[in-house]
């Protein structure tokens, strides 16, 4: 059996109620123009207690306190004296146009009119104490209805706002998805050459290991250091594989000794760069020479995309004792940034994948029509 219940009001309507109640009967008791005391203090109880459900049943509470206020009118008090009725036809009105839609709220503004209307033929009063509410009533339902409008474009300025946002985590995610899967095919490829190269190795060490012992421990020495390449890039490997259903191949990867033929790639597409190296020049393992690669790589795409024609690049290359720094720099306009970071493809997103897999750190400095910098460090293992 289905019973219907009257909706639980706020506790704030309930306190706000109970506020009401106890000023509309200190205004009845303590004023000796308000009389017939009993009956009016019921009525004023009755309109005040409607106000706790201005929220949870707004018509209603609207058709309650119209009824307390006619009957209040019908006993013969003067309406211009109790203050509870105005008072609660305004938060009431105010709480309809806030919270209801629009027609309902049109539907309940009618019932307060014809509330104002029945109270003031009750109380005998003219044509001026109906103008005196309905002005209080028109009021408040101007400025609800201000605040239910720009409380609607609040919550749907926030709705685009999170649409946005993920839709940009979305892209994020794909970005990084799709340059890890590539990281891991290139890895793969390393490690499969690397393989490839100690096998090589270790049969030539076979071969010459009782004619000339000498060459045989070069050979395996050579196993050892490639060797132990190849369980570092194992590593990394396995740090960015993700689900990936495709293919792998074998393709050789570009390595430092490439980067001359991009840099001059780059300046036959009509981009002066310049290449700088310092600090000793030291074997890198195959993985950090790929990540230095593709950074400079992109970001020489990316200087050529949106810098602007007149946009020159500086890659400097700096061996350290325990890292090597790679550092691209142009000398961008102002919306080189934002099209960097936001643009489509991997930008920023695939290069700092392609760092951390290195266990390096990626920075990106700008000044407003200025330069604008990648500067990627990498540690490196030093081998004995």
């Amino acid at each position: 059996m289905n019973v219907n219940r009257l909706p639980v009001p706020p506790r704030f309507d309930l306190a706000l109620s109970a506020l009401l109640i106890v000023a509309g009967q200190s205004e009845v008791w303590l004023n000796e123009q308000i009389s017939p005391k009993g009956p009016v203090a019921v009525c004023e109880f009755v309109i005040a207690a409607a106000v706790a459900w201005r929220r949870a049943a707004p018509l209603s509470a609207i058709a309650v306190a119209g009824v307390g206020s006619v009957a209040e009118a019908a006993n013969g008090v003067d309406m211009s004296l109790p203050a509870i009725p105005l008072l609660s036809a305004v938060i009431l009105v105010y709480t309809l146009v806030s919270y209801v839609p629009l027609r309902r709220a049109m539907f309940g503004t009618a019932l307060m009119f014809v509330w104002i209307t029945a109270q003031v033929i009750a109380a005998h009063q003219d044509f001026g104490h109906f103008v005196f509410g309905a002005g209080f009533i028109i009021g408040a339902w101007l400025l609800g209805r201000t605040v239910r409008v720009r409380t609607d474009q609040a919550i749907a300025a926030q709705a685009r706002e999170d649409s946005l946002r993920r839709a940009q985590e979305e892209r994020s995610r794909r970005v990084v998805a799709e340059e890890r899967g590539r990281i891991a095919r290139e890895l793969h490829d390393v490690i499969a050459h690397a393989v490839s190269v100690m096998l090589v190795q270790a049969g030539g060490a076979q071969q010459v290991l009782r004619q000339d012992p000498d060459r045989a421990e070069a050979a395996m020495d050579a196993v050892l250091t490639t060797g132990r390449q190849a369980i570092t890039e194992l590593a990394r490997l396995l740090g960015v594989m993700r689900e990936d259903g495709d293919e792998i191949g074998l393709a050789p990867q570009p390595s430092l000794a490439e980067l001359p033929r991009l840099i001059a790639d780059a300046r036959a597409a009509g981009l002066p760069v310049q290449l700088e190296v310092s600090g000793v020049a030291q074997s890198l393992p195959v993985g950090v020479e790929l990540a230095i690669y593709r950074i400079v790589q992109e970001s020489l795409t990316n200087v050529r995309k949106h810098a602007g024609s007149r946009a020159t690049a500086r890659v400097a290359l700096a061996y350290g004792p325990g890292d090597v720094v790679a550092e691209v720099t142009n000398t961008a306009g102002d919306t080189q940034r934002e099209t960097f970071i936001r643009g489509t493809g991997n930008g920023l997103v695939g290069m700092r994948e392609r760092v951390a897999a290195c266990g390096g750190t990626l920075a990106v400095e700008h000044e407003p029509g200025g330069e604008f910098t990648v500067r990627a460090r990498l540690p490196v293992e030093t081998t004995s």
